[in-house]
């Protein structure tokens, strides 16, 4: 879970750290706040709710398992324990 946590604020912290890099070597300015307006941070932030919202996506559709067929319980076979599955 904790992966997923950092996974989510790397892909929200993203647009705004490219565009403060953008704004330090690209145009050169060297105060960090001198270059961000109300739109540029409005644009960055419609980017991280996007990039977020794409990551849940995939991160939900990567756990599914297949859901044709019928579980079998976890069971004890010969003293090991097999997991539960679908056959």
């Amino acid at each position: 879970m904790l992966r997923v946590v950092l996974t989510e604020l790397a892909l929200f912290l993203a647009p705004f750290i490219v565009f403060a890099l953008y704004l330090r070597f690209g145009r050169g300015l060297d105060s960090a706040l001198s270059g961000w307006s109300t739109t540029a941070f409005l644009l960055c932030s419609l980017a991280a709710v996007l990039l977020v919202a794409g990551g849940l996506v995939l991160f939900e559709m990567e756990g599914r398992q297949p859901t044709a067929g019928s579980y079998v319980p976890p069971t004890w076979k010969d003293g090991v324990l097999v997991p539960g599955h679908i056959e």
